[in-house]
Order: C-alpha cells, then structure tokens, then sequence
C-alpha cells in the first residue's frame, strides 16, 4: 500500500490513535519510516489544552505523546491491524522553551532509539517554522 503524505484525513488519523475528540492532539501524518514520524498539530481556539490564545504544557506534552502513538498505530495500519492502546511510561529531559500560539503549526519528529517488547525509547522534538520549542525523550508501553 502506498501512501502520499501528509495524511489529514481524520478517519485515517483516529485509526491509527486511541485518543478521541476533545483530546485528539495531532491532525497530519507528515512522515513516517521504520525508525522516525513526524506529525503536525495547527492548535485552534476551541481546544482542551487552549488558554489564553497558547496551547499549554499539558496539550504540547500530549502533542508529543500522540506523535509516537500514531508511529505505532500507523505501523499496524499499514499491516492492516487495529492498533493498539499503549501509555506514556515516563518523559525525562523535557524542556519546553515556548508555548504554540493559536494557529501556529508545530510539527513533531520523533526519533525511535529502543523498541523492545512494547517499550519504544524516542528523542522528541517539536518545532515551529525551524524554531526548536520542546524537546526530550519519552518512553511508551503498549498496553497487553
């Protein structure tokens, strides 16, 4: 199967996440490879994490989560399999050095260091235009 990116069909998109509305934190596939996603979120007024016209750490955080979420879920969409729920197991080195206003697209890559077993280790990195706003690493389970 062969797929032209971005990918912003919702349909696809919540496929391929457990998330659902209001707290669906990624709207383009831009990239994905074996080893590495990158994802885009454009924050719009009527959002869960919005305030004062900035999505928040809360949302951002989500953001990055829901990026190594659709790696995984896309994985096994393009297998033809339902994807599987998984949780944030930690995040460590997380700096975050500016909030996304409303209507700013930030784009997500999240590198795949270790997968193994269901665990998946990723450098995160989130960005606006080339400008680096939040970074660290996270560590997802898959949920058996």
């Amino acid at each position: 199967m062969i797929f032209e990116f971005p990918i912003t069909n919702k349909e696809i998109l919540l496929h391929c996440i457990p998330q659902r509305d209001p707290v669906v934190m990624v709207d383009a596939l831009l990239s994905y490879t074996d080893t590495e996603v990158v994802a885009g979120l454009t924050a719009n007024t009527s959002g869960f994490f919005v305030k004062d016209n900035k999505l928040q750490e809360p949302g951002l955080i989500e953001h990055m989560a829901q990026t190594v979420a659709l790696h995984t879920g896309f994985g096994y969409f393009i297998k033809k399999q339902e994807a599987p729920t998984g949780y944030i197991g930690s995040i460590t080195n997380l700096s975050i050095h500016r909030l996304p206003l409303v209507d700013e697209k930030v784009q997500t890559k999240a590198v795949i260091l270790h997968e193994f077993s269901g665990v998946t280790l990723v450098n995160i990195e989130s960005t606006i235009n080339g400008e680096i706003i939040a970074e660290g690493q996270m560590k997802t389970v898959i949920a058996k």
